[in-house]
């Protein structure tokens, strides 16, 4: 069967793809999903390291794209510094000129996460509000992480009116998300849409208009039922489209011509 979809968002350079589920790892899984149809990926970085490990892989694939940012729980973790961070991010997005050579689309996945405790709030903030300021001031649309700081994420994006990008994962309110809409934004759905206990995300895409509606597999993570606590990939992005056109009253088709249509605006691809 056929992909037919536009991934919006993965981490293909993730060490977890290669295991006993796919022990020839993540370039040889890709090679066999672009044969299959799949018709875009967009490879997300999460900190220096990354963003350049995603930018040497798209290399390798004419339907792969790269956002590069700092994510939020990588703040804490960085080896360089926050302000290291944050000027080796600014210099790599500002020659993004060269857009046959590192493919770059976007600025992420930044955002707030107060899952995991201990977590400083102030330094997320701090490093998210700068990465708007980056995407206001070179004009290029982001990818929000937003887990379990749904008001302080929607406080900043709405610091900065003339950015504009994708909350990837949503897991926000539906009323929430209705704000965010009116403002311009994407909302995403990952493999989370087709779990049982998802009843909150599925009332979420019954509001969703079909110019800001987005799919994704997070990639490795979050696979979708019945594949849940597997490796993901975006062969399986089909089952995440059932789930979302149950929920929302479209048809897998539609879902999967929608959403392509809206990642290509949405990054200017």
């Amino acid at each position: 069967m056929a992909i037919n979809f536009f991934d919006s968002h993965a981490h293909y350079y993730d060490d977890r793809f290669y295991g006993e589920e796919n022990p020839q790892g993540a370039e040889k899984l890709l090679e066999e999903l672009f044969a299959d149809g799949l018709l875009g990926v967009i490879n997300v970085g999460t900190n220096h390291r990354s963003n350049l490990r995603a930018i040497e892989q798209a290399k390798k694939y004419p339907l792969m794209y790269v956002a590069a940012g700092i994510h939020p729980e990588d703040v804490a973790s960085t080896d360089i510094g926050v302000e290291g961070e944050l000027a080796e991010l600014y210099a790599l997005l500002e020659n993004r000129e060269k857009r046959e050579e590192n493919k770059m689309v976007a600025l992420g996945e930044i955002g707030l996460d107060y899952y995991w405790e201990p977590y400083d709030r102030d330094q997320q903030i701090y490093c998210f509000e700068a990465q708007m300021e980056m995407a206001r001031k070179l004009d290029l649309p982001v990818v929000i992480h937003d887990r379990e700081a749904h008001g302080d994420s929607f406080d900043v994006v709405c610091k900065y009116p003339e950015v504009r990008g994708v909350f990837h994962s949503y897991s926000g309110s539906a009323e929430m998300a209705k704000e965010l809409i009116k403002r311009g934004w994407y909302i995403s759905f990952s493999g989370v849409v087709s779990f049982k206990n998802a009843a909150k995300i599925k009332e979420v895409a019954k509001i969703v208009p079909d110019d800001r509606i987005l799919i994704e597999t997070d990639a490795p993570y979050l696979a979708p039922h019945p594949f849940r606590g597997k490796i993901n990939h975006s062969g399986r992005l089909f089952y995440t489209a059932t789930a979302l056109a149950e929920a929302s009253g479209r048809s897998v088709e539609d879902v999967a011509r929608l959403t392509r249509e809206n990642t290509k605006r949405l990054f200017g691809i």
